[in-house]
């Protein structure tokens, strides 16, 4: 392991899946670590000790990306807790499900809302933190529905087909200023969400990945945990997914 950066980093969606990952990565890392969690203390809660026990300083903050106000006084938040923020993971998102002609306006406005201006709001809400980093970098989790489109997931897929227009934009804007951004775009994880499909299910992802293999939410992490340190690396989004076929 190198030498722990100390560095503070704010990760929304911390509480499971590819956010809990996330954390346990950096927290081996040597970050400092500022998680989010929207409805489920009891699971923050042990992704936070799971990190300590790594020896990360850790930091809860209950948020709602949906919420504006939430949103927008998130990295405020943490950085009055730690002295300072260097970098975020926004990851926090949700998916409702189905054909689009029966999904209501209120499904589609809360998908958007969570996954794209939300991320939006805390995003820019954290730049004036950023910009007194000497090591600031935006992180995006954006999905291979942003990349590709997906049927039955048509909120899901414009929502985060836009997080990675925002990592292009967010890129070229704050490049100058050293600010590094990307996005990672995972592919099918396996998740609390996808344990429980069985292997017919599974069979069609499987065979339209080049490597024939669903991925893990570490290996996603891991990419993370690389787009956040210093390099030649910006406006990229990075695909995690197997060599999907499109």
């Amino acid at each position: 392991m190198s030498s722990p950066p100390r560095e503070t980093v704010l990760v929304t969606g911390a509480s499971r899946g590819i956010g809990a990952a996330i954390a346990l990565r950096l927290a081996a890392d040597g970050y400092r670590l500022a998680l989010s969690w929207r409805t489920d203390p009891v699971a923050a809660q042990r992704v936070a000790d799971s990190a300590r026990e790594a020896g990360a300083e850790v930091a809860l903050f209950q948020a709602d990306m949906a919420d504006p106000v939430q949103a927008l006084s998130l990295p405020d938040k943490a950085c009055a807790h730690f002295g300072g923020l260097d970098a975020v993971v926004a990851n926090a998102g949700v998916t409702i499900d189905g054909p689009l002609v029966a999904l209501t306006p209120a499904q589609c406005a809360t998908v958007l809302r969570t996954n794209l201006s939300g991320t939006i709001r805390m995003v820019c809400a954290a730049l004036p933190h950023l910009r007194r980093s000497p090591a600031a970098a935006i992180v995006l989790v954006s999905s291979l529905g942003g990349v590709a489109g997906k049927d039955g997931q048509v909120p899901y897929t414009a929502s985060k087909g836009g997080v990675i227009g925002l990592c292009q934009w967010l890129g070229d804007r704050l490049g100058p200023e050293d600010i590094r951004v990307n996005a990672v775009a995972p592919g099918f994880i396996t998740t609390d969400m996808t344990a429980g499909l069985d292997p017919g299910q599974m069979a069609p992802v499987v065979q339209s990945s080049a490597l024939r293999k669903v991925g893990s939410a570490s290996e996603v992490a891991h990419a993370v945990s690389f787009l956040l340190k210093p390099g030649y690396i910006q406006s990229t989004t990075l695909r995690i997914d197997g060599g999907f076929a499109r």
